[in-house]
């Protein structure tokens, strides 16, 4: 049987599809209201997904929708109380679990204070969990990570994980949030040089002016510091009313939704920018709620845990959609007023803390404090097996307290970590390790010990290229320890981006022909991380600068296919000799490559 349209002539049919069409069109986006009622549903179905079936704690599927579901139920809005507690459960048990104040105290899960375990603060305070000693450890050392005002991650996807602006202003609100009242002192020295270097320096993209705002606000700037921030956040508001992530980008709900918040959160919430903003989100979303966003990790570079749905759309680029999505739904959130209705239940903890103040004086007081509690057991320990000279390890006035009084250097935890390691997941620390040292702690442990980390592999993450110094004079070894991760300190000073480290390293006999199993070379990944200012360093030690990995890459061509904003690495690259001429498996020159992915800046360097 014919369709009933079958039979009108095709003009007649066509005039009709436009009719519908244009009465699609004419429909009024939905409240702001409507809008996050249609996105909490698909948000709440993908963010349980991927607590089922990943025990890693990520920014999208993690952080932002314990902050989401959080938001929304503060305006009033019904949240799935099962779904948000097994979210919190499974993103908070390094803070929660029964070993997490020994972990923590130990470093047994440093990874990149910045942003993730401030984001996992940030969401801690969202969700309640009260101040306490393992969350004052995380908040202790990240402190001790900032740089000459900022923090650098080893992250390196944009855009949501690779700004030092993003890493600044969360590790500000995590410190405010958790650093406990005896290290007020250094709170408020370390706010204050974050404040400084947020003023001074320039953002390049939205996350960046998104999250220097922000940094600014939690770090309590001047009014008008946050003013002139803010301005320069709604100069890159496009004419549509959305933000884009760069410039000559199509505006996005990403972009579009963090900025909408941060401009709320500034005390600009009803201004006309503000107000153009929720008005693009509420005119883009999809029919079932979410938001499209592409993605930006288009190179075969090997990056992240591998991809799997949750049934939230858009394959590729369902992960950036979804946090898209979230930030989309908190800006809309700032647009409705706040509901009195019950907070849900804050994380349940079952931390075993240590009885007495003996180990909040060892990590947080002062060694005249100290002196007291040391006199009566130097080498007490918890049940779990941490010292209190690893608690004390990252002072050298308290070290050399707990050593006067027989604290023994040299013991180790069922983990493997002693005071030196743990000093060495500090900044700053040389001088405690020294006397460690000198009391007989190993710069370098020895095949037997089974520990994740050495001394030298996080000062060469945290970049404290003093402790790197006097770790290599010790007899550290610049190379990958046999068990049980392999980790390299050079990589991880390269993921970092600390050249004066990689060189101090390759000085000392640092392995620079190390390959990964699909190819990449160091070169290859000081490019996939962004990371020019190391390029230098390893051409001039050898590295094969035109070496292709197993998707036919060579660095050069890993750059053109990478958009950070800038043209920095690449013109590294060029500069230490890179060949342009060399073609991938698809037969395009870096500068085919550039042009084809629509990168002019990238091109124009090429060329």
């Amino acid at each position: 049987m014919k369709h009933p349209l079958c039979s009108l002539p095709v003009r007649a049919m066509l005039a009709t599809l436009l009719l519908l069409a244009q009465a699609a069109a004419a429909q009024p986006p939905p409240s702001a209201r409507a809008a996050v009622e249609r996105a909490l549903p698909v948000l709440e179905r993908s963010a349980e997904t991927f607590v089922k079936e990943r025990s890693c704690v990520s920014c999208h599927h993690n952080i932002l929708p314990i902050l989401t579901f959080r938001l929304a139920a503060s305006r009033g809005f019904a949240i799935e109380a099962p779904t948000l507690r097994e979210i919190e459960r499974k993103t908070f048990r390094e803070l929660t679990n029964a070993r997490a104040f020994d972990d923590a105290v130990q470093g047994l899960a440093v990874s990149d204070p910045t942003p993730n375990d401030s984001w996992l603060l940030i969401a801690a305070q969202t969700a309640g969990l009260a101040p306490d000693l393992t969350n004052a450890v995380y908040a202790k050392r990240i402190a001790s990570w900032q740089h000459d005002g900022h923090w650098t991650t080893s992250d390196f996807r944009p855009p949501h994980s690779s700004s030092l602006f993003t890493a600044t202003a969360t590790a500000v609100r995590a410190i405010d949030a958790y650093l406990p009242p005896e290290l007020t002192d250094v709170r408020e020295a370390v706010l204050a040089s974050a404040r400084r270097w947020l003023t001074a320096t320039a953002p390049a993209s939205t996350e960046d002016a998104t999250f220097r705002l922000l940094g600014l606000v939690w770090s309590k700037a001047p009014a008008a510091e946050i003013k002139s921030a803010a301005h320069d956040l709604r100069k890159r508001q496009g004419p549509r009313g959305g933000w884009p992530q760069l410039a000559g980008y199509p505006p996005d709900a990403y972009s579009t939704g963090e900025a909408v918040y941060a401009l709320h959160e500034a005390g600009a919430g009803d201004d006309a920018a503000w107000q153009r903003g929720i008005q693009f989100l509420r005119s883009t979303q999809a029919a079932d709620g979410s938001w499209h966003v592409r993605t930006r990790m288009v190179s075969p570079a090997d990056v992240s845990p591998p991809y799997f749905t949750t049934g939230f759309p858009y394959q590729k680029d369902e992960y950036l959609s979804y946090a898209a999505s979230c930030w989309a739904t908190m800006a809309l959130l700032t647009a409705l007023p706040a509901a009195s209705t019950a907070k849900p239940a804050a994380p349940v903890t079952s931390v075993e803390f240590p009885s007495g103040p003996l180990f909040r004086t060892a990590l947080f007081g002062t060694e005249t404090q100290l002196e007291s509690w040391a006199r009566v057991d130097a080498n007490t320990t918890t049940g779990n097996g941490t010292s209190v000279l690893m608690a004390a390890a990252d002072s050298a006035n308290k070290a050399k307290l707990l050593l006067a009084n027989g604290a023994h250097a040299k013991y180790r935890a069922p983990s493997g970590h002693d005071a030196a390691t743990v000093a060495a997941s500090y900044r700053g620390s040389a001088a405690s390790i020294t006397l460690l040292l000198d009391a007989g702690a190993d710069a370098e442990p020895s095949a037997e010990v089974k520990t994740k980390y050495s001394p030298l592999l996080l000062a060469s993450m945290s970049g404290d290229l003093e402790t790197v110094s006097l770790l290599l004079s010790r007899g550290a070894s610049a190379n990958p320890r046999p068990n049980p991760s392999g980790d390299s300190p050079i990589a991880q000073a390269i993921t970092f981006g600390h050249a004066d480290v990689v060189r101090a390293l390759i000085k000392a006999g640092a392995k620079t022909d190390l390959v990964e199993r699909t190819g990449v070379n160091l070169l290859h990944w000081a490019t996939i991380t962004n990371r020019a200012q190391v390029i230098p360093e390893l051409a001039k030690a050898g590295v094969d600068i035109d070496a292709i990995d197993e998707h036919g890459f060579t660095p050069l061509m890993y750059a053109a296919t990478i958009d950070f904003g800038d043209a920095v690495t690449l013109r590294a690259l060029l500069a230490a000799g890179a060949d342009r001429r060399i073609k991938n498996e698809a037969g395009r020159t870096p500068l085919q490559q550039a042009q084809r992915l629509g990168y002019a800046q990238l091109a124009q360097a090429l060329q």
